[in-house]
């Protein structure tokens, strides 16, 4: 079915009263670098944490753990194995979101050798919407059994002090509306850029 995005609420009210189904209202988020008071991230124990992002089954089932169904962001929420491991592929080979940052992107394991959470950082070029173009935070993820524990926060932290001293100006994300985790992009520094609507005929 044929989508239509805008930034509009009365235009989206105006399209969903006329039967249009809302796909995703989602906000995107910006901060400039170098941030105020940003610190090199404190990990979780236990974790190695290393710069850069590699395709494996392990980062696979790690990002479709944390994304799980019924997960308020879209992206990877819901996806067949097969389907997240083909865009997790697109995405670091940079023909999905930009080239892909290595060293503010990161991935931390556990003991096991496990991926326990992991930040991909892509280089989005100026956008006709007003992006002057800089460091966007594709995807970050946690796995379950690390949630609550800093470790988002952390690869998030690490994301912005390596996007800085790269020399990027701004770094982004985009978050869907109701979603909890606005609330520590928000302590992070990140402030709503615009809002989008989603929807399909």
């Amino acid at each position: 079915m044929p989508r239509r995005s805008t930034t509009s609420p009365e235009e989206a009210a105006a399209l969903r009263a006329a039967g249009a189904r809302l796909v995703r209202h989602a906000h995107d988020m910006v901060l400039d670098l170098p941030a105020a008071g940003a610190a090199e991230a404190r990990f979780p124990d236990g974790l190695a944490v290393r710069a850069g992002v590699e395709p494996s089954p392990s980062l696979t089932r790690a990002v479709l753990a944390a994304y799980p169904p019924g997960h308020p962001d879209v992206g990877p929420a819901g996806r067949r194995y097969e389907e997240a491991d083909r865009e997790l592929a697109e995405l670091l080979a940079g023909r999905s979101a930009g080239p892909v940052l290595r060293d503010p992107s990161a991935t931390a394991a556990d003991a096991s050798g496990a991926v326990a959470g992991t930040v991909i950082v892509t280089r989005i070029g100026p956008e006709p919407w007003g992006w002057p173009g800089g460091a966007w935070v594709a995807i970050v993820a946690v796995v379950p059994a690390w949630q609550g524990r800093g470790l988002g926060r952390a690869l998030l932290e690490r994301a912005i002090v390596r996007g800085a001293a790269a020399g990027e100006a701004h770094i982004g994300l985009t978050v869907t509306e109701g979603n909890p985790a606005e609330r520590l992009y928000r302590a992070l520094g990140f402030e709503r850029w615009r809002t989008l609507y989603v929807l399909e005929a």
